[in-house]
């Protein structure tokens, strides 16, 4: 009986250590709340039973089981296996589907929610990667973080082995994530073996002169300008490139901006030119970058056609 108690004894603490230091994880990378608009993520693992126009249903077990989304251009639809784009119009009624949404949902039958993300099919070997949104990172060494999931249900270890360029990563990336086994902590922790950075997403709100730069409202500044021109939409660079982890050369002489990630050049442009250069291609665009009130602003074709990233662009506020 005494043997009994006493391992009993050594269990409970142990899993009070394995908590303690879980919870301590936790503190060190809790996410930002200003400015965020959707830290939750819900999830509905099953079948697409309609396709529309615009919106998908999909029934079967998660947050809900049955449930409208609707699609957007920020929307991310993506393969299960490997996370390389897959087109709208190539989804397919009953397909396997996991889809990522949040955070509200309407009260109708069904109900009705917008989509973060469409991870579909089911890979041949192994497990369909799951969708997450980065809530904080925590830099453990020169080749390797820990991501906290914006739910804060789970704490990734990737290395630069998996993924490279980490410092891509930032509060409100999204990932696509595959591990092998996640430990019963509060987070659960893994050590991802595969993962996939998922381009940013950009939200215009014309209406009320709001930027959503993967989910965090912009702070922008007196000159920051949205300006409407009717084909196309101008955005203000520094604001928007600086948030989303990227810096800004400005060569005065030359009117030249280098935008760079990292050591990388990731485009080079003039004021009034509808060139950009990205690495070895120049790409064309209908409408050139303009300089107003001293502030660079550039099309959005430059973030979607150039960066590839998803915006969209409304009259709505959120």
């Amino acid at each position: 009986m005494k043997r009994i108690l006493l391992m009993f004894s050594v269990l409970m603490v142990l899993m009070s250590f394995t908590t303690a230091f879980a919870e301590t994880q936790v503190a060190k990378l809790q996410p930002s709340a200003a400015g965020w608009y959707h830290n939750n993520v819900i999830f509905t693992k099953g079948q697409l039973t309609e396709i529309n126009d615009g919106s998908v249903r999909v029934e079967g077990e998660g947050g809900y089981r049955d449930i409208v989304l609707n699609i957007s251009a920020t929307t991310h639809i993506v393969n299960a296996e490997d996370g390389t784009p897959v087109p709208f119009s190539s989804l397919q009624k009953g397909g396997s589907v996991v889809a990522y949404y949040g955070p509200g949902v309407s009260k109708s039958m069904p109900p009705q929610g917008n989509a973060f993300a469409l991870v579909v099919g089911t890979p041949a070997k192994g497990g369909a990667g799951i969708y997450m949104k980065a809530g904080s990172i925590d830099k453990v060494d020169d080749g390797k973080i820990k991501v906290l999931s914006s739910n804060g249900d789970r704490l990734i270890t990737i290395t630069s082995e998996v993924l490279p360029h980490l410092e891509a990563i930032r509060e409100g990336s999204e990932l696509l994530v595959w591990y092998d086994m996640m430990t019963l902590s509060i987070p659960g922790q893994a050590a991802a073996t595969k993962a996939v950075l998922l381009p940013a997403t950009i939200k215009v709100h014309l209406g009320a002169g709001v930027i959503v730069a993967n989910g965090k409202e912009l702070v922008l500044g007196q000159d920051d300008r949205i300006i409407n021109k009717g084909k196309t939409v101008l955005l203000p660079l520094r604001v928007i490139a600086e948030n989303l982890g990227y810096s800004i050369v400005w060569q005065a002489e030359q009117q030249q901006i280098e935008l760079k990630s990292g050591d990388e050049i990731a485009a080079t442009f003039r004021i009034g030119s509808k060139s950009y250069q990205k690495g070895q291609d120049v790409i064309g665009l209908a409408n050139a970058p303009e300089l107003v009130n001293g502030k660079t602003l550039v099309p959005v074709e430059f973030f979607t056609d150039v960066l590839n990233m998803k915006v969209s662009v409304s009259n709505t506020h959120i």
